[in-house]
């Protein structure tokens, strides 16, 4: 059970390098559509965690990647533009996220051999919805609003170049 944790990890890790890594923004978003089932997987399978799991897949895969694709179609980046930042920088970047997530993975596999804390017992979906949409609305409509400016801004910038 612990090995199978471990290539899920390291899947979602080879994921996530080639979000960064990959030359076409289309190929970038699949893969980070597939480190969103990986981690899908990880949710119900190892923190016992359903309704997160559902979630994830819901939103982040149903939702915030297909605007991510909507965006990506919106942008002409025909004309290269979107290539010529790859140097060092770029590589830094993906080094930086492999090492974070590998110490995400380090530590939550302390945990898989250990006591793993049962998630999906304390998040309850009525709760989790009460809880967002009474004590934390304004900020839950705040960060939609800066997403969907950002991504304006985005589309904009993009068209002043082309």
């Amino acid at each position: 059970m612990e090995a199978i944790f471990y290539i899920l990890a390291f899947l979602m890790l080879l994921s996530a390098l080639m979000v960064v890594f990959m030359r076409q923004p289309v190929h970038s978003a699949l893969s980070l559509l597939l480190n969103m089932v990986l981690t899908a997987i990880v949710y119900l399978a190892y923190l016992k965690a359903p309704f997160v799991a559902v979630i994830q897949v819901i939103v982040y895969m149903g939702a915030v990647v297909v605007f991510v694709l909507f965006v990506i179609m919106l942008m002409d980046l025909s004309n290269g533009g979107f290539r010529e930042v790859v140097g060092f920088a770029r590589f830094l970047f993906a080094f930086g996220i492999a090492l974070v997530f590998l110490l995400q993975f380090l530590f939550i596999g302390s945990f898989v051999t250990g006591s793993v804390p049962i998630v999906g017992e304390y998040i309850q979906g009525d709760k989790l919805a009460e809880v967002i949409f009474t004590k934390y609305a304004l900020p839950f409509e705040v960060v939609s609003i800066l997403i969907f400016s950002a991504v304006v801004g985005a589309v904009a910038m993009a068209k002043k170049r082309a």
